[in-house]
């Protein structure tokens, strides 16, 4: 009872922004999820596949930052809607691009919307609830975005089994609007301040690592994540491997085990969010990369699919104290004209790492075997722990004057 309460008390801004984020990653994932298909399906490669992750990737690493500086700029709101149309129209034109360069072409073009909206949602998300409502709105909104995650697929694979690639495009593009009008609904203001907009987009840029390296705790978050995203980066391109070779899974079980993460994350946004006053932001923190390491530790010396099931759950789990946590750090510990430059600082040093992660995932599995993989990707995960401990208990504006 006391947990609906919470939830009601964030009002009709929260409610409607957390909706229609939610109805567009479910979109994105249906879209994404009938891509891959279609695009195996016509090329027969997986290399044609790989291909579009990759430029997911990259265009998350260089509009991310652009996107921050944007969104410390400009009213965030207004800014959205005109992305979430865009979005719209782009993914409209998706059948119509062929499958040859245009298409990566044009998704490039859409993912660096995409990339740039993001942090548009990210930063604006800190405007729309009081501080104090911080981890239950983070709470919420992480469960319903892993909810997408696992619904998501689903219902790519049956619109583009059921009625093809131009229906489940036409989906997506639906969800865009919907997303759009819902965040034309919320009402929140935006302090325009002239003076910065006057400033070069550069200096603007070096000012977002400034604001970084001077606070101890945007600091502990900005330089601990990407480690981690290392980590999460190998874990994710040695999974199905890890499934069929160490553990001895059969198909429908790894179907299961990529399940658990959705399950585990709509959990741990449940849990987050009915707990998180009974405990500071750091030991969250600290909870979640401990459990984490604990879980893959386990994991990697039992062969017990139930077991192993579980523990991914919970592995999850740890994962959304952790994100849920970051976040809600980075909004308390930052102005709302600020805000933008510092999570796109974040994001890219994260996407960068776990980039450069799933880039040597394959050379590890070949030259030290899944086991000691695994122990790499747990003691990443300490290593994480340790930075965050080093930047959070010592100021890094030292660090920031010795590097100036």
């Amino acid at each position: 009872m006391n947990s609906l309460k919470l939830i009601r008390s964030l009002g009709k801004n929260a409610f409607l922004f957390i909706f229609g984020q939610t109805i567009s990653r479910i979109g994105d994932m249906a879209q994404l999820t009938g891509l891959t298909i279609y695009v195996y399906n016509v090329s027969s490669n997986i290399f044609s596949v790989s291909i579009l992750y990759a430029v997911e990737a990259l265009s998350m690493i260089i509009f991310g930052q652009i996107g921050g500086l944007f969104a410390d700029k400009m009213e965030r709101k207004r800014s959205l809607v005109i992305l979430q149309i865009l979005q719209s129209l782009l993914i409209a034109l998706i059948p119509f691009s062929g499958t040859g360069v245009f298409l990566y072409f044009l998704f490039f073009i859409f993912t660096a919307c995409t990339s740039i909206s993001r942090i548009f949602q990210s930063a604006m998300s800190g405007d729309i609830v009081d501080s104090e409502h911080y981890q239950i709105f983070q709470g919420i909104y992480s469960s319903l975005q892993s909810l997408s995650l696992v619904i998501g697929p689903v219902i790519g694979a049956w619109i583009f089994s059921a009625f093809g690639k131009n229906a489940l495009f036409i989906f997506n593009a639906l969800s865009f609007i919907i997303c759009a009008i819902t965040t034309v609904l919320i009402s929140i203001p935006w302090k325009n301040v002239e003076a910065k907009n006057n400033k070069d987009l550069l200096s603007e840029w070096k000012e977002g690592y400034k604001i970084v390296l001077s606070n101890s705790d945007i600091s502990a978050i900005v330089f601990s994540m990407p480690i981690i995203m290392f980590a999460v980066g190998i874990l994710n391109s040695i999974f199905v491997g890890i499934n069929k070779d160490l553990w001895q899974f059969s198909d429908k079980q790894f179907g299961w085990m990529m399940a658990a993460g959705g399950i585990g994350g709509i959990l741990g946004g449940i849990i987050y969010g009915v707990i998180n006053s009974k405990f500071s932001l750091k030991s969250s923190f600290y909870f979640g990369i401990l459990v984490k390491a604990f879980c893959l530790l386990v994991s990697t010396f039992i062969f017990n699919f139930y077991l192993v099931f579980l523990l991914f759950i919970i592995n999850r789990i740890g994962f959304s104290f952790m994100t849920s946590t970051a976040q809600v750090l980075l909004l308390k510990m930052t102005s709302q004209q600020e805000r933008g430059r510092v999570i796109s600082i974040a994001n890219s040093l994260a996407s960068i790492l776990m980039l450069f992660g799933s880039s040597v995932s394959g050379f590890l599995v070949k030259y030290t075997g899944y086991k000691i993989s695994m122990t790499i990707v747990i003691a990443f995960h300490l290593l994480c722990a340790f930075i965050f401990y080093l930047f959070s208990n010592k100021s890094s504006k030292n660090i920031f004057e010795f590097l100036t």
